[in-house]
């Protein structure tokens, strides 16, 4: 019986690469001039005598002779003993079993620019897909010191693939026919992009998480698979069941907390009530961190159902509050969405919302400059960023909220035992009551301290302001 896996993070990971300018040569077959084919194709089928060859194209004897002179000159042609005239053995390869048309190998010079990722130098598009929002992985030292050697022998190895999949752009060959490569007369390296791999976390309804693979996407996966596995395993996550039942108290929560044991949840229990239609529950189930596909699909259509307000006074505030953890927002979702949430603030009948993304720093000396440093190597644009300590229950708790519109909780839970990487779960509201509760916790942390001097929130990230 086939398992049914649910999706609940992603996490984007970002490999170093470097393109490189290949110079080479390759053998393409090639045709020859009409006369020459057709003298060819002649004393293929039969030798002939110089008075046949003559007569057949009509040739007086000084035209035949220079018809007949180059391929002499180059071995194609030679005399029998009875003085017909033959195609020697270098001639006859030109024809093949399946062609009787002769064609010939010539190399011809050409440059292209391929990319290979330093982990298991595969060959990957030349795109660079930013360095922001993911994971970096290790790349393998002695590979990248030694790249430019490595590149000349990968494109060697896979010059027939390269070509047949279109990354050498544009080879023009007789009829199609398949190049070979002829030689590789220089590799130089030109620059170094990210290389952006997703991973989806998945696990079914027996708390059992799908095994990571790339399905063949790259030559050397297994290199790619054990690196990604590597940062994976070096990311330990500790169980933060206390914190997520404290933030179950305090948002009195009847959605969650009912589906999640010690050391399991009731998948099958929360999928079955997310495809209830008839739910008259004040909340909908979901899975994944706000900006994971389901959820936002829920944010983004209350988003899009708001009124303009051209009065600027009285304007709400959208509140989104991170998760303290180390996958939090490493994903180019995360960007795309934050990229929304601000196209989406203004119509052109007014403004919807003021907005503030509130982003998780642990406690420190100067910790509102070192989170300025941190998020800004993580997610890049730091516009409507201020920074809080640890976040909500130390982390554990995202929030989006609208003021007296909606509002969607997701308590990330950290279960070493389960998955590796948290496994976010939580509800979206409309419900006025929920809203005005869930609003209530999030002012109080923000205008809340850790300890005397020290309040949650520490200002604005966004240095270029």
């Amino acid at each position: 019986m086939e398992k049914h896996y649910i999706e609940f993070n992603e996490v984007d990971y970002i490999v170093p690469a470097e393109t490189y300018n290949i110079e080479y040569s390759y053998l393409s077959k090639q045709g020859f001039p009409f006369t020459k084919e057709f003298l060819l194709r002649s004393l293929y089928i039969s030798p002939l005598s110089k008075f046949e060859l003559a007569s057949f194209f009509g040739f007086n004897q000084r035209e035949l002779d220079v018809a007949i002179e180059e391929p002499f000159n180059k071995g194609e042609v030679s005399y029998l003993e009875d003085g017909r005239l033959s195609l020697t053995m270098l001639a006859k390869g030109y024809f093949s079993v399946w062609e009787d048309k002769p064609m010939v190998e010539k190399p011809q010079s050409r440059a292209s620019n391929v990319t290979f990722e330093l982990v298991g130098f595969n060959k990957v598009h030349n795109h660079h897909g930013a360095w922001t929002t993911g994971l970096r992985l290790d790349v393998n030292h002695e590979i990248q010191s030694m790249s430019e050697q490595h590149a000349r022998g990968m494109f060697t190895k896979h010059f027939q693939r390269f070509y047949e999949s279109g990354d050498l752009g544009s080879i023009k060959t007789q009829e199609n026919a398949l190049p070979s490569l002829y030689s590789v007369d220089s590799v130089t390296r030109k620059k170094t992009i990210g290389h952006r791999l997703r991973r989806k976390f998945e696990i079914d309804f027996d708390n059992k998480l799908k095994p990571f693979y790339v399905d063949k996407i790259y030559e050397n996966d297994d290199a790619i698979v054990h690196a990604v596995s590597k940062e994976t395993d070096n990311i330990r996550l500790e169980n933060n069941i206390t914190s997520i039942q404290e933030a179950w108290d305090v948002f009195e929560d009847m959605s969650i907390a009912r589906f999640v044991k010690v050391n399991e949840i009731d998948l099958r229990g929360i999928v079955a009530e997310m495809a209830t239609s008839t739910n008259n529950k004040p909340y909908e189930l979901i899975i994944g961190p706000l900006y994971g596909n389901q959820p936002w699909a829920k944010i983004e259509q209350a988003i899009k159902q708001l009124k303009p307000i051209k009065q600027q006074g009285n304007l709400k505030k959208l509140s989104w509050v991170g998760a303290n953890t180390k996958y939090w927002g490493m994903s180019e979702n995360f960007n795309k969405v934050k990229e929304s949430i601000e196209g989406y603030q203004k119509s052109n009948k007014g403004k919807n919302y003021d907005l503030a993304l509130y982003l998780p720093s642990d406690e420190q000396v100067n910790a509102k400059e070192k989170a300025s440093r941190e998020w800004k190597h993580k997610i890049g644009n730091l516009s409507f960023c201020n920074g809080i300590l640890n976040g909500l229950f130390d982390g554990s708790v995202e929030v989006i909220l609208l003021e007296n519109e909606f509002a969607a909780v997701s308590y990330h839970l950290s279960m070493p035992d389960l998955s590796p990487a948290p496994i976010p779960l939580g509800y979206f509201t409309k419900d006025k009551q929920l809203v005005k509760h869930i609003a209530k916790v999030v002012d109080d942390f923000l205008k809340g301290s850790i300890a005397h001097g020290k309040p949650n929130l520490i200002g604005s990230l966004n240095t270029n302001r």
